[in-house]
């Protein structure tokens, strides 16, 4: 007998979602996560994004309430301020992603990562599992592009541009795709000066 009906690699969106339904159906199930519970979604895509889309909002619509007969001081970014609601949106949501509230679901969480020795077995914390049917949900990562100079530059991704202390100066986006597009009118919006460099057309669900 295999020690788990199901194994689920990746603790994102996916993953979660694999791993509460099987669970609800009654079987065994092991949720494998080597980074943070909620994955890209909560700690470093839309929760995050959407947050700081919505105070850049807030503060486009105090500049254009003249529009309305009302008269209001240009808005002041409290950079600290924003940063924090931003952080909130993600500690809001992160309980019902958490390692407890699985475990609370009879889901096994091992935080490691994981890998394959055998078609039926994954070594994950030290630990060999056996399992009927496994799911990898280990989501994505940013690509670094190769480009000349760029090791002399302080670049971002995803995973560091919510957590900056301090506005930043000149925001170079590149890609001018959805993401890319959202990042830069919030970030606009919100005070900084922003370039966005598409090699190609603008992606058709741009600027949405």
């Amino acid at each position: 007998m295999p020690d788990f009906d199901v194994v689920v690699i990746g603790a994102g969106a996916a993953g979660l979602s694999v791993a509460a339904i099987s669970a609800g159906l009654g079987l065994n199930v092991a949720l494998i996560e080597r980074g943070k519970m909620g994955g890209d979604c909560l700690n470093y895509g839309c929760v995050p994004s959407k947050a700081m889309l919505a105070a850049a909002h807030a503060a486009a619509e105090a500049r254009a309430a003249g529009r309305f007969g009302i008269r209001l001081p240009p808005p002041e970014i409290d950079w600290a301020g924003v940063r924090a609601h931003v952080q909130g949106a993600i500690a809001r949501i992160a309980p019902n992603d958490s390692a407890a509230r699985y475990r609370g679901m009879g889901v096994e969480v091992i935080e490691a990562s994981a890998h394959f020795t055998a078609p039926d077995e994954i070594e994950a914390g030290g630990r060999r599992l056996t399992f009927r049917r496994a799911v990898i949900a280990a989501g994505s990562s940013a690509v670094i592009p190769d480009l000349p100079g760029l090791d002399g530059v302080p670049w971002l991704t995803n995973e560091t541009l919510f957590d900056l202390d301090e506005p930043p100066g000149h925001l170079l986006i590149l890609g001018g795709g959805p993401i890319g597009i959202e990042m830069a009118q919030a970030h606009a919006r919100l005070g900084c000066l922003v370039t966005v460099i598409e090699i190609g057309a603008p992606h058709p669900g741009a600027g949405g």
